[in-house]
């Protein structure tokens, strides 16, 4: 099976009002798949309650290794569970080391019959309280 025929084709998120539709495919629909299921909470989309991997639940956390480690564990699920034509390989979750309320997520995966790796990383920004 050609990578074409496995991942599909489809448009790019987000759709911007055009005349000629940003259509993507391989890799790329891919990747855009991924952001779609970091960026998406469950239940949002109907028909579909568990899809998304639920990270504005984190907005107002402490950046820690508690923290982290549940980004990462809820990134790893969502990943699993909805995006099938991938290997996941790893997901870890860094402090930006510039800015405390920056946290990485980096995603090592491959598109399923092709070798190479690839990689994909997500800011996610944690909201601090504003000091009075």
């Amino acid at each position: 099976m050609d990578l074409a025929q496995l991942t599909g084709r489809g448009p790019a998120f987000p759709v911007v009002p055009d005349p000629r539709l940003d259509l993507r495919s391989g890799g790329d629909l891919v990747a855009s798949a991924i952001r779609d299921i970091l960026l998406t909470q469950p239940g949002e989309r109907i028909g579909h309650d568990s899809y998304g991997a639920g990270l504005r639940r984190f907005l107002f956390a402490s950046n820690n290794l508690a923290t982290r480690t549940l980004v990462r564990e809820a990134v790893q699920t969502a990943i699993e569970r909805d995006e099938p034509r991938i290997d996941l390989e790893a997901v870890e979750v860094r402090t930006d080391s510039l800015d405390d309320t920056l946290l990485l997520i980096d995603i090592r995966y491959r598109l399923l019959d092709e070798p190479d790796p690839r990689s994909f990383v997500f800011p996610l920004y944690l909201e601090q309280e504003a000091s009075t």
